[in-house]
């Protein structure tokens, strides 16, 4: 088969596939990896230490075999609603779902982060509010009555 220049030049368009930092020595995110091997060749001790050594804030489980390797993911502190069933149909759409519903979390997170700086510049002190401040409940410490 010949190849042909085709001319096309490319460039980044968003967030580089590499831009989570990892340690030098460790593999890279985001990577596709597939654990293939006889029973009790290590597949499951391999992954349970590759995912420790990337330390992820959530992991999502999809393994039949979870429960009888359990012991070996212990000290990754799955939560038991985010281990999945393989022949679940909606497997896939659940996972989804949970990291759209975070992600939406963590955007209002970072909205009320901003907020509360708003606050803090424009007033001072919760008690240099001119409207009642109970409006901002959830922005001030209700037993030192200063900002959170």
């Amino acid at each position: 088969m010949k190849l042909l220049d085709t001319k096309l030049k490319t460039c980044e368009l968003g967030t580089s596939p590499f831009c989570i930092e990892t340690d030098e020595m460790r593999i890279k995110l985001h990577t596709l990896a597939i654990m293939v091997g006889a029973r009790g060749r290590g597949k499951s001790f391999f992954v349970s230490n590759l995912l420790g050594w990337l330390k992820f804030d959530r992991i999502f489980i999809i393994s039949p075999t979870f429960e009888s390797n359990q012991s070996q993911f212990k000290h990754l502190n799955i939560r038991p609603e985010d281990i999945f069933d393989p022949d679940d149909k909606e497997v896939v759409k659940k996972i989804v779902n949970l990291g759209n519903a975070e992600r939406d979390d963590l955007i209002e997170y970072r909205r009320k982060k901003q907020i509360l700086k708003e606050l803090k510049k424009l007033y001072g002190k919760p008690s240099n509010l001119d409207e009642d401040y109970s409006l901002f409940d959830e922005y001030i410490d209700p037993v030192t009555r200063n900002w959170k």
